[in-house]
């Protein structure tokens, strides 16, 4: 499956939703996307991962880059991961890579103020 880029909202937050695999020229989709929502200076944006089954290297830096980038900005990046599988794919990712320990991941957008 290739991958699906959307846009949502919650509250006044942009939802960027990754459904599918993150890999190749799919990357520069996520990238470019992420890119105009962050021009945007939103205070917050939320990066739906619940639904992602694979993401290589590449889009893991473009999450590390954009968070690092709203960090400098005082603004937040958020990852929304709805998947309750402790062995899902992307919660093995971050605690492998120990990503879960620098990365605001929430489980639900109840989470999210």
């Amino acid at each position: 499956m290739g991958l699906k880029v959307s846009v949502a909202k919650h509250k006044d937050y942009p939802i960027v939703k990754l459904e599918g695999r993150v890999i190749g020229v799919d990357d520069r989709k996520f990238g470019n996307k992420m890119e105009t929502l962050f021009k945007k200076n939103h205070e917050k944006i939320l990066v739906d991962v619940s639904d992602t089954e694979f993401i290589d290297s590449h889009g893991v830096g473009i999450i590390v880059y954009y968070h690092t980038l709203m960090r400098k900005a005082n603004r937040e990046l958020v990852l929304l991961n709805t998947n309750p599988n402790p062995v899902s794919y992307m919660a093995r990712l971050f605690e492998m890579t120990n990503l879960n320990k620098v990365l605001n991941v929430v489980p639900s957008l109840e989470t999210v103020s």
